[in-house]
């Protein structure tokens, strides 16, 4: 059995192929060409959770399931918070072929991802990106949203001060960007173009109302029906795509709060598949915000694994 580590998934995965990759594996689920069951939760007494994904795109060599391991415990033994591993099957027999290290692979798809609602989405003209979180997700999304737009400058937000002065002084150097520490949420929101919430908070991390009109909004980094990075007030103004409808109203407290509020109704709800194939068509009223609120989906993450494989499989 391949045993894929994060140095060969940084190798074999530049972001402008991540893109195009996530991009083609939400026209092949939205052309019904793709399975992305709805991830099963386990929890564990002690406060962990365990988290298993399972997809495939159909033609592909290799069939893909995620397990996510989260226990809030494990700074205290020296882990990571959350686990991630991709164990990779053929697709014809059964036969596990590989195990890989999920950690890089997953902020990149997901980085991946929003560029490609981005791109979709979010005016041509923009100027100022927003981003709240400053950990790995945070640091996958600025270069890859720097391929689909041009921006002048970057504002972070995070509680932590020292975190946020850190990672400003990082992406500058690293991308060539001026990127400025805000010294509140309500700034991010109110001088950003796109934004992207890139948190483990489980309550809004801005005021939805200060966000400007004609702003684009990506909600990333919350998955679990209870925990929410934006507010109703945003939901209900914006135009609300998602990655995936089944997921959102089941598993996204994001969706499923405003819903159960009446803020919003599920036929209101948008695929980003659907949008990309034409089947569906975004229909803006004059200033809506848009918002794409995603959570991840196996299918992409089974995409980008089975092209590792066949990168792996050319070197030999």
């Amino acid at each position: 059995m391949l045993r894929v580590t994060e140095d060969d998934v940084k190798r074999l995965l530049p972001f402008a192929k991540a893109i195009e990759l996530v991009r083609e594996a939400y026209v092949r689920l939205a052309r019904g060409e793709a399975v992305n069951p709805l991830r099963v939760l386990l929890s564990v007494p002690g406060g962990a959770s365990m988290f298993f994904m399972p997809g495939h795109v159909y033609g592909q060599g290799s069939v893909a399931v995620k397990v996510a391991r989260v226990n809030a415990g494990n700074p205290k033994v020296a882990l990571p918070t959350v686990l991630l591993t991709i164990y990779a099957y053929d697709a014809s027999t059964g036969v596990q072929v590989a195990e890989v290290d999920g950690e890089w692979l997953t902020a990149v798809r997901t980085a991946a991802s929003t560029a490609v609602a981005t791109d979709i989405l979010a005016r041509k003209n923009v100027r100022v990106l927003g981003v709240f979180g400053t950990g790995m997700e945070a640091t996958t999304h600025v270069p890859m949203l720097m391929l689909v737009r041009d921006f002048d400058r970057i504002l972070v937000y995070s509680r932590d001060k020292a975190r946020r002065e850190l990672f400003a002084e990082k992406m500058s150097r690293d991308h060539g960007i001026a990127v400025v520490a805000a010294d509140s949420p309500g700034r991010v929101a109110r001088e950003s173009d796109v934004i992207i919430t890139a948190t483990t908070s489980d309550i809004p991390v801005f005021e939805g109302s200060l966000v400007k009109a004609g702003s684009h909004v990506n909600a990333i980094g919350s998955a679990t029906p209870e925990a929410r990075e934006v507010d109703t007030a945003l939901v209900k103004r914006s135009r609300v795509v998602v990655d995936s409808r089944a997921q959102a109203l089941t598993t996204y407290g994001d969706i499923i709060e405003p819903i159960r509020e009446g803020s919003i109704r599920e036929l209101e709800i948008l695929e980003l598949g659907e949008i990309i194939i034409g089947r569906k068509r975004v229909v803006l009223r004059d200033g809506d915000p848009t918002l794409f609120k995603s959570g991840g989906l196996a299918v992409l993450d089974a995409t980008i694994t089975d092209h590792i494989l066949r990168q792996l499989s050319l070197e030999k």
